[in-house]
């Protein structure tokens, strides 16, 4: 494991994965003058969703409201995407989750910068959040867009021999998989969309790289992986589990 000091604090790389502690537009800025091309980003930006609420009157949840902490806040939903375009090739997928709330913002400004449109992804979570089931419908999945840069043919793998549905069936994370991360996302998500969305060998990029699923999932499916992390609590979380648990 070889590590050297960067503008943006400090990189570890070993193999075929690559991960950056800092900044995501200093350490992207740093890459594109490195050369560096990604197949594919999948990624799950902060949602800005975090408030208090009534959780803690509600004796089956676990969670004091949906305050996930400052850095869900006032986060720039857009700007990081002109950086994040100098690094994805033509034809290049992009997976961005985000709240339902945010998703047609993020749609226009891709659309905007000339990626085209496919599709929106759902993640339906048979073990949802809990809430007041007097006034509301349970939350059960959440939304990622999918789109394409340029005009290149892109990549999609589905070999089931039948029609792929833009959905994807996983539990959230639990037991010895739930890290203690608020948005973790669980591997078999994002091990199903590295799967389809690219090939062996490709590059991913994850510039929000949080607990490190997209990472386990790409190491697991033969794919080099770039994470970055700004809070250092989730940077060593990753490591930990990406270097040596996975």
């Amino acid at each position: 494991m070889n590590k050297k000091q960067t503008c943006f604090d400090c990189i570890f790389q070993q193999e075929n994965v690559q991960l950056v502690h800092g900044d995501c537009n200093a350490a992207m800025k740093a890459l594109v003058k490195q050369g560096v091309k990604v197949d594919a980003i999948i990624t799950d930006p902060p949602y800005n969703i975090s408030k208090a609420n009534n959780f803690s009157t509600m004796k089956t949840a676990k969670r004091q409201g949906v305050d996930f902490g400052e850095w869900d806040k006032g986060f720039d939903l857009i700007s990081w995407l002109d950086i994040a375009d100098k690094l994805l090739k033509d034809g290049g997928n992009i997976v961005i989750f985000n709240s339902f709330l945010n998703i047609g913002n993020i749609a226009k400004a891709l659309e905007s910068r000339g990626y085209a449109i496919k599709d929106l992804i759902r993640w339906i979570k048979p073990n949802p959040m809990p809430r007041n089931m007097s006034s509301r419908f349970v939350s059960d999945y959440e939304l990622a867009i999918w789109c394409v840069k340029g005009k290149k043919k892109w990549t999609f793998n589905n070999t089931s021999g039948s029609y792929l549905r833009p959905e994807i069936r996983c539990p959230s994370p639990n037991g010895k998989e739930r890290l203690g991360h608020p948005t973790q996302k669980p591997v078999c998500l994002m091990e199903t969309l590295v799967k389809i969305l690219t090939n062996p060998e490709d590059v991913v990029l994850d510039p929000f790289m949080g607990s490190g699923s997209t990472g386990v999932a790409c190491i697991r499916q033969n794919r080099h992986f770039i994470g970055i992390e700004l809070d250092e609590k989730y940077y060593n979380m990753s490591y930990k589990r990406i270097f040596n648990d996975n």
